[in-house]
């Protein structure tokens, strides 16, 4: 039970701390009190160096007091607009670096600064609602980087300052050997000395904001609280107020919906399934969807609402403004869309698709439509309605074939390939071939061999030449009776009776070499097993039965004329 414990406890703590960095974030979490010694040490050290940087400081005040008295009494006395205007500027400056030093006293003294307290800028464009909903998620993100941001921030003054005193500690460095040797009652040496007091006094400053920057900077770092802690604060005010909120937002949005849903699927019930398909239902159809998003959207904004959760609320309105500009925006692409619902587009259900290729049935026109062939293994398929854009259907009759073939039927391709299909889907076609080779297609690449299915009945055609020789027999139409007997009598070793239809010999060309005879043989269907066995099966009773009654197979013939 303990290692459940400690499970639970971190997962709890890991999950409150994504939620708030993304979700909750919310400031003015609890500072942890730990009331031991360390930190009430460790406090009044803090209290002690801030008193010291606070003398420091009211000192630095003092030699800029003193400075601007000098500075107005030097413009009183000044000759020139020139100068009086150097002597102006020389004095707004020191006029900030009071404004400032008097900040940094604050700042120590009551560890918030002026920028803290300042009110936070509510000028806002009336007429841009859309800036009053991102506001809130803006607070909440600069609220949860807000101490982190501060510390970077005070490193960087105190790197600054550290800079600045560095740089002034280097020039007064330079500038005391040049004193030593000036003379001391002239000119030079006069001028050298107020350069000198200038970088003192740039020193001292640099420095007391050095100081500040270091306290403020520790306090901030003694304002961050453990983690852990953060994380089960977060997670448990999340839950009790913000995780409420959505909870009860989700259920009102899901309770909504399936309210809306089921209420749809009684009221198409009473109408009748005839009916559901028609163009009124499927207008009605699509108003009562859209209606029914907006009533679900506008059941969690009063939810949210109702428990003055402006952060949810402001969530809701942006994700269904941008939902509504969205759709908006591709409203000429969804016309097409919505016609096709409609069933008033350039597909229709109960007609006939052609898609990738393959003929379908348009079973139903929906958001997801349903397409059959009812030839093919798995022949039914679900498309978004979007991929029907650019399609055509039409009508289909009721002899049409859904496919060149069926599974088990034989067919001869282009390619001059026969086998027999033992598979074929959407996807692929495969054929065995005799033997048991087994040839894999996709099945648009089947459909453009362009099958011939021999299964189905066949003709098998031979042709023939007889010598010349033998004319008047063939003129009197003797070679064209006894060699059609003698192939019907002899196929039927190949092919069975009742299968053979008819046996067709004919005289169709006066050859050059030869009296050229085509013979054709009918066969009844469920006999494309049988398709190259009879074609082969014809030559070779065509060879015999010219062997049988002496009638010469001539060779082509070549003649050359001499001139």
């Amino acid at each position: 039970m303990t290692a459940i414990s400690m499970i639970l406890r971190s997962l709890k703590a890991t999950l409150a701390l994504v939620l708030l960095v993304c979700v909750f974030a919310a400031p003015g979490l609890a500072q942890s009190e730990t009331g031991t010694a360390e930190q009430k040490a460790s406090e009044e050290s803090a209290v002690r160096s801030s008193l010291d940087a606070i003398t420091s400081i009211l000192d630095a005040q003092a030699a800029k007091r003193e400075t601007a008295k000098e500075l107005r009494e030097a413009i009183d006395q000044a000759q020139t607009e020139v100068d009086k205007k150097a002597l102006g500027e020389k004095l707004k400056e020191v006029n900030t670096e009071l404004e400032r030093l008097d900040d940094q006293v604050v700042s120590l003294a009551t560890g918030v600064s002026e920028e803290d307290f300042k009110p936070t800028n509510e000028k806002f464009q009336l007429q841009d609602e859309l800036e009053q909903l991102i506001k809130p998620f803006v607070w909440i993100l600069k609220s949860a980087t807000e101490n982190a941001r501060q510390i970077e921030h005070l490193k960087r003054s105190l790197l600054a300052a550290e800079q600045q005193e560095k740089t002034a500690r280097d020039a007064i460095a330079h500038i005391q050997p040049m004193i030593e040797q000036a003379p001391e009652d002239g000119a030079i040496a006069e001028r050298l000395q107020s350069i000198l007091q200038n970088w003192e006094r740039r020193q001292i400053a640099a420095k007391d904001q050095a100081t500040t920057a270091q306290q403020q900077l520790q306090v901030r770092l003694s304002e961050r609280v453990d983690a852990r802690d953060t994380a089960n604060r977060a997670f448990s005010s999340f839950f009790s107020n913000r995780g409420r909120n959505l909870l009860y937002g989700i259920l009102a949005f899901s309770g909504v919906l399936l309210v809306m849903r089921l209420l749809r699927r009684g009221i198409l019930r009473l109408i009748g399934a005839p009916r559901n398909r028609s163009f009124p239902v499927r207008l009605g159809s699509l108003i009562y969807d859209i209606a029914t998003a907006a009533a679900a959207f506008a059941t969690a904004i009063a939810i949210f609402n109702y428990y003055n959760d402006w952060l949810l609320t402001g969530f809701m309105l942006i994700l269904f403004i941008a939902i509504g500009w969205f759709i908006l925006k591709s409203l000429p692409a969804l016309f097409e869309q919505i016609t096709l619902l409609l069933n008033l587009g350039a597909v229709q259900e109960g007609e006939r698709v052609v898609f990738n290729g393959i003929p379908w049935r348009v079973n139903k026109l929906d958001l997801y439509s349903t397409l059959e062939n009812p030839s093919l293994r798995g022949g039914f398929f679900t498309v978004p309605v979007r991929e029907l854009k650019g399609q055509h259907s039409r009508p289909m009759d009721e002899k049409e074939k859904w496919f060149p073939c069926e599974e088990g039927d034989w067919v001869v391709l282009e390619s001059g390939l026969w086998a027999e299909v033992i598979l074929q889907s959407p996807e692929a076609v495969h054929l065995r071939e005799e033997g048991g080779a087994i040839s894999h297609f996709t099945t648009q690449a089947f459909l453009e061999q362009n099958p011939k299915n021999v299964s189905l009945g066949f003709r098998s055609t031979i042709e023939f030449g007889i010598d010349y020789s033998h004319q008047a027999a063939a003129a009197s139409g003797e070679i064209s009776r006894v060699m059609r007997d003698y192939v019907e009598r002899e196929i039927r070793s190949t092919v069975d009776s009742d299968k053979l239809l008819a046996t067709i010999v004919t005289l169709f060309r006066a050859g050059s070499s030869s009296l050229d005879y085509e013979i054709e043989v009918d066969v009844a269907p469920g006999t494309g097993h049988l398709y190259e066995p009879v074609a082969h099966s014809m030559a070779r009773i065509a060879v015999e039965c010219c062997t049988e009654n002496g009638w010469t197979i001539p060779f082509p013939q070549l003649t050359i004329h001499r001139q």
